[in-house]
């Protein structure tokens, strides 16, 4: 009966994460008035839906979908996991999309009682894809290309470079420039005999400024030799879009994944 209430509120958080997602790859900086603007809108349409139904365990699931979701996000966030923009969207949808709208039926029947926590699991898959991509590339570059991947980075440990051929690529240093959209997978500083000492960093922060970084790149050109490792920087809160839409239409893909490979296992 009330189902134009849960259609507004798909809307309207579908409004404020595409807006968000633009901004955050154009200019990595996501404005907080989306955000100010984006939870009280959902949470006066959340109260609105309860006013309407009295459903006490839909106020029970909002309270408890705010909660998690703000636990599970301020936890990534310090954790260096998460951007203070991506954490924000997923408090915000558990305001505005505590469950799933009931007018939906997912496509896989899968999906979780507190609905946010299935935009994020769909949205840590999808940007995982990127990591099959990495690998394909840097495999190619390897043994198609012939280029030595770690030239330079001989002495690093095996499980660092493990770790940025799934994560990473190489890349000109000219080409890098002050690219927010790619952040620096090494560092190097000066050795006790005034050469560069490159070493890969394995360990950042998503909310750090890889333009330092860059700069002190910049200063050791002619050592590097033109080629470094970086990782894209594609801003999260397009996956959390993709996720969103991707749970409203299919639901949670990555339990359902997940449940098909454990049938796989015990069939077997």
């Amino acid at each position: 009966m009330y189902e134009w209430l849960e259609a507004a509120k798909v809307c309207l958080s579908l409004f404020f994460l595409s807006l968000s997602s633009w901004q955050d790859y154009k200019k990595r900086e996501v404005s907080n008035r989306i955000w100010l603007l984006f939870a009280p809108s959902g949470l006066a349409f959340s109260l609105l839906q309860f006013y309407f139904t009295t459903n006490q365990s839909f106020i029970l699931f909002m309270g408890l979908s705010l909660l998690v979701v703000t636990g599970v996000s301020l936890a990534l966030f310090y954790l260096g996991l998460f951007g203070g923009a991506d954490a924000k969207a997923l408090i915000c949808l558990s305001l505005a999309l505590p469950v799933y709208p009931s007018y939906l039926n997912p496509y896989l029947n899968v999906i979780s009682p507190l609905f946010s926590l299935s935009i994020l699991s769909n949205a840590v898959l999808f940007s995982s894809v990127l990591i099959f991509g990495m690998v394909l590339f840097n495999l190619y570059r390897r043994f198609r290309v012939g280029e030595k991947l770690f030239e330079g980075l001989e002495d690093e440990p095996l499980w660092n470079k493990i770790l940025v051929f799934v994560t990473g690529f190489r890349i000109d240093i000219n080409k890098l420039g002050n690219s927010p959209h790619l952040i620096p997978l090494e560092t190097i500083s000066r050795g006790e005999n005034g050469k560069g000492i490159r070493r890969l960093k394995i360990f950042f922060r998503l909310s750090e400024d890889s333009t330092q970084e860059t700069g002190s790149l910049n200063d050791f050109y002619e050592e590097i030799e033109g080629k470094i490792w970086v990782t894209p920087s594609l801003p999260f809160l397009i996956f959390i879009t993709i996720g969103f839409v991707a749970a409203l239409f299919l639901g949670d893909v990555l339990i359902w994944l997940v449940a098909q490979i454990v049938n796989i296992v015990y069939g077997l």
